[in-house]
């Protein structure tokens, strides 16, 4: 347990190691590049992660450091919660992500009970902002679906898909046309597509970290989900695969194969480019500003109107955790100025695996 009297600086000794007999590095970033390549890598069983970590380091930690040259030995958690201001002052989620990435190398570098590991306390601490969901009026809604139909971007169709079937951006994007079964009026999620990070050593031809977009598959059947789609989209799915069709035939070999949600050029559309139309559209309407998250959040709370069963919502909803799920229900009827009347079969929801 942290003690108050305990005392914020920490030696001359701080970030040093007992097995530290090699060349080791003076600076931090290149002790957390040892510790990335030598300690954490080698024990390390998730790709997403080791690529999250090295591009946290590179791309965060080393442009924000207050001295760059600072000896290792010399850092305290002075000098960490300065890194961590820096970063704040840019933007105050990605602080928090530091603070949990210090964190996490801190836990993993030091033993307890050591002047080191004082630090993992005196870290001062940065949580996400958590915005409420913005959620249109009727006649909001109406202005918006009529500015998007109309809009030359042809997006109308992933905005439609957030709104009235509650999916999430990856999985908009990583929709093929085989994913709909029109007889049911269903689309069933097997995949994603989403941003990989790409990570390489720091010098050479591998230096640079890239950004690539790739379709994948759920881990297994019991992650995908099938919700209804209401009969009038398809009319749109039937209008965008022709539009594809014209498209394929200007890039022939481009464009994945059956894929719904092509760009003017044969790529599959990315989140980027979907949220900064929808910038545009509601800036030029006079709208509140959203994103395609908001547009999911507006089918939830359209769904927890029409569904009582919490069950049901959270499978519709593509949504395991039921504290989750229970909060973020309470938090749109509470914008809404409502009373949530879902059917919570407390506590039996919430025996799960955390």
């Amino acid at each position: 347990m942290r003690k108050e009297s305990k005392e914020m600086a920490v030696t001359a000794t701080t970030m040093k190691k007992e097995k530290r007999n090699e060349n080791a590095a003076t600076t931090f970033v290149n002790y957390l590049e040892s510790w990335y390549q030598n300690e954490y890598l080698p024990n390390s069983t998730s790709s997403s992660t080791d690529a999250y970590y090295h591009w946290m380091i590179f791309n965060v930690i080393e442009p924000n450091l207050p001295d760059k040259e600072r000896a290792v030995d010399d850092i305290d958690a002075e000098y960490l919660n300065a890194l961590l201001a820096r970063i704040d002052r840019k933007n105050e989620n990605m602080a928090a992500s530091a603070y949990r990435f210090l964190r996490v190398f801190i836990k993993d570098s030091f033993e307890p009970d050591t002047g080191d590991y004082e630090l993992f306390f005196q870290l001062k601490k940065y949580s996400v902002l958590e915005k409420d969901p913005v959620l249109y009026t009727a006649e909001q809604l109406t202005c918006f679906l009529s500015a998007a139909k109309k809009d030359n971007t042809s997006h109308y169709l992933e905005y439609a898909l957030a709104l009235y079937c509650g999916l999430k951006p990856g999985e908009i994007l990583g929709l093929k046309y085989d994913s709909f079964n029109l007889e049911a009026g269903t689309v069933t999620i097997c995949g994603l597509h989403a941003r990989n990070y790409m990570s390489a050593d720091r010098n050479g031809v591998n230096g640079s970290q890239n950004f690539k977009y790739s379709g994948r598959k759920l881990r297994s059947d019991s992650n995908y989900r099938t919700v209804p789609v209401p009969e009038f989209l398809f009319d749109e799915i039937r209008d965008r695969r022709y539009l594809n069709e014209g498209i394929i035939l200007k890039y022939p070999g481009l464009a994945e194969e059956g894929a719904l949600c092509l760009g003017p050029y044969g790529k599959v559309k990315t989140l980027p480019t979907l949220n900064t139309r929808l910038k545009k559209i509601t800036q030029s309407y006079g709208l509140p500003r959203i994103s395609l998250g908001d547009l999911r959040y507006m089918y939830l709370a359209d769904l927890i109107k029409k569904e009582k069963q919490f069950k049901k919502i959270m499978e519709l909803f593509g949504y395991a955790n039921p504290y989750r799920m229970l909060n973020l229900c309470q938090q749109i009827a509470d914008i809404q100025g409502e009373t949530l009347t879902v059917n919570v079969p407390f506590p039996e929801i919430f025996y799960y695996k955390m």
